[in-house]
């Protein structure tokens, strides 16, 4: 298996959460999760770090989380999905470990997410205007998302231990080339 941290990257609600928790289990591994990190340190909601101090103060308690999630060597941690966009915390996770991008299309995303009311970047936003920005953010994102040592699509019809399963497969191929 690969030395290192195991990072999962990619947009809100393509499963790094769930599929970490899962993978972590797996791998004998602890899970850690960047965003779960911030509230505990902030003592508020992301909602909240956003609403009351604005997201370049969240980006400023996502870079010490990640910093520190890469000194646990046997961790799986869910970033953020917007912590990859800074250039500094893709050289940090690659040099520290594997970078895994989770990926899914426009729909699954938004049928993923539509059912939470606390994602920040898509608060007070009608259905057709969410799909539209869902759509914005992964065409921004996507030069990010493509610095992953490997990639792994999720669809609507996987659930997450077959998601799992695969990345299992994944990481062990990569480990032996």
């Amino acid at each position: 298996m690969t030395k290192g941290p195991v990072f999962l990257t990619g947009f809100m609600g393509v499963g790094k959460t769930q599929v970490g928790h899962i993978l972590a289990r797996q791998l004998g591994r602890c899970f850690l999760d960047t965003d779960r990190m911030i509230e505990q340190r902030a003592g508020k909601s992301i909602a909240a770090i956003f609403a009351d101090e604005g997201e370049p103060h969240f980006r400023q308690l996502e870079r010490a989380c990640v910093l520190k999630t890469c000194q646990h060597p046997d961790a799986v941690v869910a970033l953020g999905g917007g912590a990859i966009t800074r250039a500094d915390n893709v050289a940090a996770v690659r040099c520290a470990g594997v970078l895994v991008c989770l990926k899914a299309d426009v729909e699954t995303i938004f049928a993923r997410v539509s059912r939470r009311t606390n994602r920040p970047l898509l608060a007070g936003l009608d259905p057709q205007a969410q799909r539209a920005k869902i759509a914005s953010l992964l065409r921004e994102r996507a030069p990010f998302y493509e610095q992953a040592h490997i990639e792994l699509y999720t669809t609507q019809a996987q659930t997450p231990e077959d998601t799992a399963g695969q990345l299992r497969n994944l990481l062990e191929s990569y480990a032996k080339n």
